[in-house]
């Protein structure tokens, strides 16, 4: 079973109002949002004015002791790219020795990991509480 995490987010500019979406995620159950400013915003199709879309806290997901942090970096250069991170919360310093770690500046490879990511059939050999 997939899970749909979407919100949307409400941006004023003056007297106008500009609508952007988050992205659509997909994950199976057991997945619980820790946070989510991940926006439909695409570096690669619009435009640079919103730029400040592209920040180093974009989205976190957490199932049990398992953590996927997504960022962009650097912060707000459009040249950058997204870089997400599956972590041990348990483990000591889980950001120095992820799990797994994939970079791209492309918004759909990003998509395609974190589904992939949070597919049982991929993560559960990394859960703690495994149950056999």
């Amino acid at each position: 079973m997939f899970l749909n995490f979407m919100t949307r987010n409400i941006i004023e500019f003056g007297a106008d109002y500009e609508r952007i979406s988050f992205a659509a995620i997909e994950a199976c159950a057991g997945w619980k949002i820790v946070y989510n400013n991940f926006s439909e915003y695409d570096p690669d199709i619009d435009e640079a004015i919103y730029s400040y879309e592209l920040c180093e806290d974009l989205l976190q997901l957490e199932n049990q002791n398992l953590l996927i942090d997504l960022g962009w970096y650097p912060h707000g250069v459009l040249n950058g790219s997204y870089k997400i991170y599956l972590v041990d919360t348990n483990s000591e310093a889980p950001f120095e020795r992820p799990l797994e770690v994939f970079s791209s500046n492309s918004k759909t490879e990003i998509l395609e990991k974190i589904e992939y990511w949070t597919n049982s059939g991929f993560y559960q050999k990394y859960l703690r509480n495994n149950v056999k």
